[in-house]
């Protein structure tokens, strides 16, 4: 896990998996600082002590972070979000390195086709299985009243989901504190839940801005609040009202079939080289506005008409996640097919990317 939104991408299938008999999973990440907290010193290893383990099968949700094991039997690849960003739904010649992956697990059957006819992946490979990080969200299994009141939010007025992705060209850096202080000037409690990206110190990602200290410095205990937890999902149950760009998290949200408002800014695509046909399905579930105060007004139009866009918002959500609710059942059936098939795994022949497959616990 290179970031802790894979900790939410992976963790209900990791819970699945910890509840099978005889099977011991453990973690690694390039920056142990992030992670270790997250699942437990005492299953967390090092890069260094992974690489020369045995495992059973190796889960992985971020293809251009893969960890090179030496000695692991198969392997799986879930992917982490569906917005259509930086590239992924035109995969050919991006270095992903998908061909060392006995599994590749598709959210939907969209881009599974376009990784199917674009040669990135193969029958065999490909699985169709969902989105296991939104099951508890689309199962009604969040209590979002809880979260409110975990997060001391103002219980007597609405709550606003501000979650914006991380580009440079993003709303963030157009217009985040604008955006925040209206919302929360006309009425709105404020969660703030920015991308892991925009809280990293590394400034390809930042333009060198603090967000976290700027963030800090508007909250307004029980109005305006910053959250920092690895799931988003908590947050998205606790909304009224959800206002992004474009991300992941805004279609996940729209399972909730609650308003969804779009902040445009004008560069992003191109910044985030996003799929053009991923950014009309989305607005076609939600409002789009250009400036804060038109924003605040447009998200108290829709909490008066909550229904108004509700056919679209179930429409996208059918095309975009397969079968929401269900999907860990079928990510731990993968990975139970996997586990089973690695007495036949190949041992000790290293691949091109420097793995030997061999049999022994799952990472």
């Amino acid at each position: 896990m290179r970031t802790p939104v894979y900790h939410a991408v992976l963790g209900p299938v990791i819970e699945a998996i910890q509840g099978l008999s005889a099977v011991e999973v453990w973690f690694t990440s390039e920056y142990p600082d992030r992670i270790r907290p997250l699942v437990g010193t005492e299953r967390f290893l090092t890069r260094e002590q992974s690489r020369w383990r045995r495992y059973d099968v190796y889960l992985n949700a971020d293809p251009w972070a893969a960890m090179r094991l030496r000695r692991s039997a198969r392997r799986i690849n879930f992917f982490h979000g569906v917005a259509g960003k930086y590239d992924l739904d035109r995969p050919a010649g991006l270095p992903m390195g998908f061909e060392y992956y006995d599994r590749v697990a598709f959210i939907n059957s969209d881009r599974m086709q376009r990784y199917l006819d674009g040669g990135v992946v193969t029958d065999e490979q490909a699985r169709l299985i969902g989105y296991p990080k939104l099951d508890r969200l689309a199962t009604g299994g969040i209590d979002g009243a809880k979260v409110r009141s975990s997060l001391g939010l103002d219980p007597h007025r609405r709550t606003a989901l501000y979650a914006p992705t991380y580009s440079r060209a993003s709303s963030l850096h157009v217009a985040g504190e604008g955006i925040i202080r209206s919302l929360a000037a006309s009425g709105f409690n404020v969660i703030v839940k920015l991308h892991d990206r925009s809280l990293d110190p590394d400034p390809r990602y930042t333009e060198g801005i603090d967000w976290r200290d700027r963030m800090q410095r508007i909250e307004d205990p029980g109005r305006i609040t910053l959250v920092e937890g690895a799931d988003s999902s908590p947050y998205l149950a606790a909304a009224d009202v959800m206002v992004t760009d474009h991300s992941s998290v805004g279609f996940e949200y729209l399972v909730t079939d609650r308003p969804l408002l779009i902040f445009d800014a004008p560069d992003l695509a191109r910044a985030a080289r996003i799929n053009e046909d991923k950014i009309v399905l989305l607005r076609s579930a939600a409002v789009v506005v250009n400036t804060p105060e038109g924003l605040a007004r447009a998200a108290h139009d829709e909490l008066s008409d909550p229904g108004r866009l509700s056919d679209a918002r179930r429409r996208v959500v059918q095309e975009m996640f397969h079968e929401p609710g269900t999907a860990t059942d079928r990510a731990l059936s993968l990975v139970q097919e996997m586990l089973a098939s690695r007495v036949g795994a190949t041992q000790s022949l290293p691949d091109p990317a420097g793995f030997q497959r061999v049999s022994g616990g799952i990472l």
